[in-house]
């Protein structure tokens, strides 16, 4: 379960690893050009709108998979405070389609599953500092090997906090700036589970450490949903071809246009997680 916490959290919210998508998107480097650009200001009703793409992995202690999470949806994130040292961000989901496998479970996502998410960005840097988020909605159940569909209510609610803020980009942004984002500690609560808590798949604390990861932030044409754009591709190498990401900000969106990820459980080459996260439309004007 550990495995999703790190895939869901380093990722949805964590901006970790990289897979581009041949067919709907397009790169290209652009070399190391001069620009600088700050951190932006953000208000209440700033909106973006993204198509997100989720495959996570879980493993037993023997290598055995145990956890296959799939996820499809369309993702709004809306401003709804702006006041203090930190920026709060509602996300709410639609489009959503998906299923879960969680040991002997089997769950067949509906039209009425659904996730959202209260989010805290400092507004320093943009780091997270708090995520606070429900997956809720109806499933089908699958049982048997004919997968027989049983109507039943899924949630899987989870709290965590970063210390220090988790950094994914280093402001002020410059064409060829390297560097080190430092380690945090994720700390938190989660509980999955059926039928409004008649059955609990899993229900727990947790407390990990993400290692420094060190970045290069290079210029990039990139093409979205959204549009073409400039963008600064800060990416990250956690030491090996199995473990990299991207994020692509651009300033004139006032976040990032784009986000791919990509994690291995080791050289044996289990995948652990992948993430794409395209943006499709915008309300922030600079």
């Amino acid at each position: 379960m550990k495995t999703k916490i790190v895939g869901i959290l380093v990722c949805m919210l964590l901006i970790a690893t990289a897979i581009v998508s041949a067919t709907s998107v397009k790169e290209e480097n652009i070399g190391t050009t001069s620009y600088v650009e700050d951190v932006p200001v953000w208000e209440v009703g700033d909106s973006w709108t993204y198509n997100e793409h989720y495959n996570q992995f879980g493993y037993s202690d023997d290598g055995t998979i145990f956890y296959i999470w799939y996820h499809n949806c369309t993702s709004t994130y809306t401003v709804t405070d702006d006041t203090g040292d930190t920026y709060t961000l509602e996300m709410s989901t639609k489009n959503n389609e998906g299923s879960l496998i969680f040991g002997p479970y089997r769950l067949k996502f509906t039209p009425f599953y659904r996730i959202i998410q209260e989010i805290e960005y400092r507004k320093t840097d943009l780091a997270y500092e708090h995520i606070f988020t429900q997956e809720k909605g109806f499933v089908f159940w699958l049982i048997g090997n004919i997968g027989f569909p049983i109507p039943a209510y899924y949630s899987d609610i989870w709290d965590n906090s970063f210390t220090p803020a988790y950094e994914f980009l280093p402001f002020p942004l410059t064409a060829g700036k390297t560097g080190t984002f430092p380690s945090y500690t994720q700390t938190g609560h989660e509980t999955l589970a059926l039928y409004f808590g008649l059955i609990k798949l899993a229900d727990y604390d947790f407390s990990f450490e993400t290692p420094a990861k060190d970045y290069i932030c290079e210029m990039a044409s990139i093409n979205v949903p959204a549009g073409t754009y400039e963008a600064y591709n800060i990416s990250t190498d956690e030491g090996s071809a199995q473990n990299f990401s991207y994020v692509y900000y651009v300033p004139q969106v006032g976040f990032y246009a784009k986000y791919s990820a990509h994690s291995e459980l080791d050289d044996s080459g289990k995948p652990v997680m992948n993430y794409e996260h395209e943006l499709v439309s915008t309300t922030y004007t600079s």
